[in-house]
């Protein structure tokens, strides 16, 4: 049976930091943080975005929260189930969990996050986001065809979002279908050439980068009564260059 994992160098940092959290939790002496249900650590807080002390269960109603209210808008209110999905994929990929806890739990994480999909409002802005992190979780499970289906629709959400392409593209590599990978990443150039993932997937399923052309999307047409929601779009997905997949939060994770 196909195991998903995540061994490709250039989707290997935000692993790595995943690793490294585990060994910390294993050595430390467990700090948690007041006024949360999960007993969630600092050095778990750390690596999850920075609005998720601000969502219910945390400081949920503070200025700070109001703030990114009136930035993600009212889905906001639903993304405490988010962020409690990341603390439990940090704690199911320790290396101390055993495979049925992990299992457990990322069902249990996988359900968190649909939560926060089936209650937000289709403008959603980090809609793609959480429907590719869905996508990887789903590999972890095995749920081969749900996943396809999550990473279809984060990229018919925001066509420019290369972390949809290259984790299904990474399945497919695994899967032998490489055909059908290279095509797919090529698909993912063309909406983000910029990708250095995507560039390095190309070549290495024999493709040359160079030979993508571009596709030209239309700039939205401007409304009266826009939210911030475009900006903080980029900020919380903008293409990096740096092989890693774009924050998990808006602006910058927590230092």
């Amino acid at each position: 049976m196909f195991r998903y994992t995540k061994p490709r160098k250039y989707l290997s940092r935000i692993a790595a930091r995943h690793l490294a959290l585990a060994l910390a939790l294993m050595s430390m002496a467990t700090t948690t943080l007041a006024g949360n249900s999960m007993n969630v650590t600092v050095e778990e807080m750390r690596l999850i975005p920075a609005y998720c002390p601000h969502t219910q269960g945390w400081a949920y109603g503070s200025p700070e929260s109001r703030s990114w209210e009136a930035r993600m808008g009212k889905s906001f209110s639903h993304m405490h189930h988010y962020c409690m999905g990341q603390i439990n994929l940090l704690r199911a990929l320790s290396s101390g969990t055993p495979e049925a806890t992990r299992k457990s739990m990322l069902s249990n994480v996988r359900a968190d996050y649909q939560y926060v999909l089936r209650n937000s409002t289709r403008d959603f802005v980090l809609l793609p986001e959480i429907l590719t992190r869905t996508g990887e979780v789903e590999l972890r499970l095995s749920l081969f065809k749900e996943a396809n289906n999550s990473f279809a629709q984060a990229r018919a959400l925001r066509p420019e979002y290369w972390p949809a392409y290259s984790h299904w593209a990474e399945f497919l590599i695994k899967a032998g279908k490489k055909a059908e990978a290279k095509q797919l990443v090529k698909s993912g150039l063309e909406y983000s050439p910029g990708s250095r993932v995507l560039r390095e997937q190309y070549r290495l399923l024999g493709g040359n980068p160079s030979e993508i052309v571009p596709i030209v999307q239309k700039p939205a047409p401007e409304s009266t009564g826009e939210t911030a929601a475009p900006a903080l779009a980029e900020q919380a997905t903008a293409t990096r260059d740096d092989g890693e997949d774009p924050p998990v939060s808006g602006p910058e994770q927590q230092k």
